[in-house]
């Protein structure tokens, strides 16, 4: 007996460390604050969550409790990458909107979020999707679309994937999660954190820009202040530094449209639409500098096929497509971007301009 209580007393203290290191850090949102408290503050109070980059956060589990927490659908959901992220309510005149942009997103997200909206029987009535050229380039594919891996397997299995049949009824717990209070594996991430004082940490707020990172509670973003009021210049030299390197963001070791990719994209366009959902197809321009050196390198002429290839499915299927990737269009210019690639939100509206516009059908 006594040795029982000698060996609680010597693991007592370690057991104890492990769950308030566990705590204190929370590094993955699972016991001190979870997605879901924080999906409830924006998708029932309607606060802007500040703090979120700097914690690290993951952002398909954010889009997951935000859409169980609202009470009906929207009816305009916005997908795509962060290239679409800092589309707001106010820009398609209705509250009745959510911002599904994902970072580094690629064709398995779009089935993600998809998947997400179909699950909870709330597909939107309208849905804006971003083409990015690089959806279609499996060379710079990631894994980051499996943290929703029950919604892409769902949209797999509607659409005839079939990646995993047995899994009709999507879950994730994006609440707390108990078993990671003494878990070891969460303890050794958690204290690598430590020494740089990170942990997770949000605060909500009712402004609509402060001076760090901004998620708002319809799911659009605004930058930071020092990105808010970046100098041209600058943009203009990552730019140049860029192309010096022959390198354009995921285009990267792509020599043609992946067949797959593309039919996975066209079937979930064709569900959508039988669904009874507006499908609005989305150009993202890219910068004058950076288009007119992706125009003059042969390795590059992809995106070119991919903006043709997109528009020849708008006019077959009868889509609204708006945009291009071309500038030309919305009179972009350098001073309009944040970065080398996002442009800036008071610009946002001029690059959704109509290109094709479906025609109506006769009675």
């Amino acid at each position: 007996m006594k040795k029982w209580c000698k060996a609680i007393l010597f693991l007592l203290p370690v057991i104890i460390l492990i769950a308030v290191v566990n705590w204190y850090v929370d590094s993955y949102a699972m016991l001190r604050i979870t997605y879901d408290q924080i999906g409830e503050q924006m998708a029932v109070y309607g606060r802007n969550v500040e703090g979120l980059e700097e914690s690290d956060f993951n952002d398909r589990n954010l889009f997951l409790a935000c859409v169980k927490q609202q009470e009906v659908s929207r009816e305009v959901i916005v997908a795509g990458s962060s290239r679409v992220m800092n589309f707001d309510h106010t820009m398609f005149g209705t509250d009745s909107f959510y911002n599904a942009g994902l970072s580094e997103s690629t064709v398995y997200d779009l089935l993600a979020v998809s998947g997400v909206l179909a699950a909870e029987d709330k597909l939107p009535k309208t849905m804006v999707i971003g083409v990015d050229a690089f959806l279609f380039n499996t060379s710079h594919d990631n894994d980051r679309w499996k943290d929703l891996y029950p919604y892409v397997n769902y949209m797999g299995v509607i659409l005839n994937e079939k990646f995993d049949e047995g899994n009709l009824h999507p879950q994730k717990n994006t609440g707390k999660d108990m078993g990671k209070w003494l878990s070891l594996d969460y303890f050794r991430y958690n204290v690598t954190l430590l020494p740089e004082r990170k942990r997770f940490q949000v605060s909500y707020t009712d402004d609509w820009e402060t001076e760090r990172y901004l998620k708002h509670y319809d799911g659009s973003i605004a930058y930071q202040r020092e990105l808010r009021e970046g100098d041209t210049a600058t943009v203009e030299e990552l730019t140049r530094q860029s192309m010096e390197e022959h390198v354009v963001y995921r285009m990267t070791d792509y020599q043609e449209i992946d067949y797959g990719h593309w039919k996975q994209f066209e079937r979930l366009v064709t569900w959508l639409q039988a669904q009874g959902v507006e499908v609005i197809l989305y150009l993202p321009p890219y910068s004058p500098m950076m288009y007119n050196y992706i125009e003059s390198e042969e390795a590059f002429q992809i995106t070119l096929e991919v903006e043709a290839r997109v528009q020849e499915l708008a006019q077959e299927r009868q889509i609204a497509l708006y945009g291009s990737y071309d500038p030309a269009g919305c009179g972009l210019e350098m001073t309009d971007l944040y970065d080398i690639y996002h442009v800036k939100t008071e610009k946002m509206m001029d690059t959704f301009y109509p290109v094709n516009l479906p025609k109506e059908q006769d009675d």
